[in-house]
């Protein structure tokens, strides 16, 4: 019996040898863990903190502002493509731009849409937002309908958002001034595009033409005469820019190849004239197809973003916004301790610098002490 219990008993201490072996890897495992999470929580939030820190600086936003701002770019981090850093980058965009908070929060939706259909950098779509609205005089609530303006024109146009941009930088002033739509002066780009004509090109083409025809010179005004083209009604009111890419194309249709080609140089001049033509030449259907395409725009910046995102690759994409709104969250709780202890170490390796400076080792070697024990809590 005695042996028997022996056996026993030795059997039990290999086998607590063995658990106690097991929990000390299982507790090494979630300590390592533990704190990858927390490394990643501090390098994501210290990032994003820094981030709306910059929108901050420009925008001027702070207490609640800021915090509302703040709250929205981890709302857009959750939501969109696109991680609550990445959002606040946006907010920057817009914030020198002019927006103001209420401006930003209305706006962003729409930017961050229409930068997750068009796959192009958050950065970069929010500056070609920011500035064209601003030349269209539009408000930032206007933003999302901007959004589905642009989304339609590149997905029913030979063009992007990143030419639409660079037209827009050259002619949206001038359309902005003459009181023209979004949805008119992307029309006329959409068709100038189908044609090749793109990006600034296509801009200068529009710029010049409404200029010409906005202070015709007499040869100018001549060809307006005889193709019965004005910018105005008979009342001196502005007429809308497609009514008068409608009248173009019909008072032009009426000429040979080789008169259209004259007058158009004469009218819009040999830079412009190549765009214009190409608006002149598009067919009944595909003016009136990317059109109803503009007009009927609605949503479409959201739907194409969710096109864009229904893969693996866009669920991975997804996942990563949202685990680094989780990594926001953790480090939410550990940034005033891991400050504060950040704060004590500087102030003790200052003290340590002095201490040295003077010759006093012992007392530096004293700091050297506490600024490890500070570090290691």
């Amino acid at each position: 019996v005695n042996k028997q219990l022996g056996i026993i008993d030795n059997k039990t201490k290999a086998t607590a040898a063995k658990l106690a072996a097991v929990s000390t890897a299982a507790a090494t495992a979630v300590a390592g863990a533990a704190a990858a999470v927390v490394g990643y929580s501090v390098k994501v939030g210290a990032s994003f903190e820094k981030a709306m820190s910059e929108v901050q600086a420009i925008s001027g936003a702070s207490g609640e502002s800021l915090e509302n701002l703040t709250e929205k770019a981890k709302e857009m981090g959750r939501t969109t493509a696109f991680s609550a850093s990445e959002a606040a980058e946006a907010m920057k965009y817009m914030a020198m731009a002019g927006w103001k908070e209420q401006d930003i929060i209305s706006g962003i939706s729409g930017v961050m849409n229409l930068a997750a259909a068009s796959g192009e950098s958050l950065g970069s779509v929010s500056d070609i937002v920011t500035d064209a609205m601003t030349a269209f005089k539009m408000s930032s609530e206007q933003a999302e309908h901007f959004a589905d303006v642009l989304a339609a024109t590149s997905s029913s146009a030979n063009t992007n958002v990143e030419m639409l941009g660079m037209s827009f930088k050259q002619s949206a002033a001038l359309a902005g001034t003459m009181g023209y739509s979004i949805e008119d002066v992307s029309l006329a780009l959409g068709l100038m595009a189908n044609a090749g004509i793109k990006g600034e090109t296509a801009g200068m083409a529009i710029k010049n033409s409404i200029a010409n025809m906005a202070s015709p010179t007499k040869s100018m005004a001549a060809v307006m005469d005889q193709l019965n083209l004005s910018l105005t009604d008979s009342n001196g009111n502005m007429k809308d820019f497609r009514t008068v890419l409608t009248e173009v194309r019909k008072g032009f249709s009426g000429l040979s190849k080789d008169e259209q080609a004259a007058a158009a140089a004469t009218l819009f001049g040999k830079e412009a004239m190549a765009g214009m033509l190409s608006i002149v030449g598009a067919s009944d259907a595909d003016f009136n197809k990317l059109a109803d395409a503009i007009d009927n725009s609605s949503g479409s910046a959201k739907k194409m973003a969710d096109v864009m995102l229904d893969n693996l690759s866009g669920q991975f994409t997804m996942l990563k916004s949202v685990t680094e709104g989780i990594g926001i969250s953790i480090y939410d709780k550990f940034k005033r301790p891991l400050t504060d202890a950040l704060k004590s170490v500087t102030k003790n390796f200052e003290g340590l610098a002095k201490s040295l400076e003077s010759g006093a080792l012992s007392g530096g070697l004293d700091t050297l002490a506490k600024t490890i024990s500070d570090a290691l809590v």
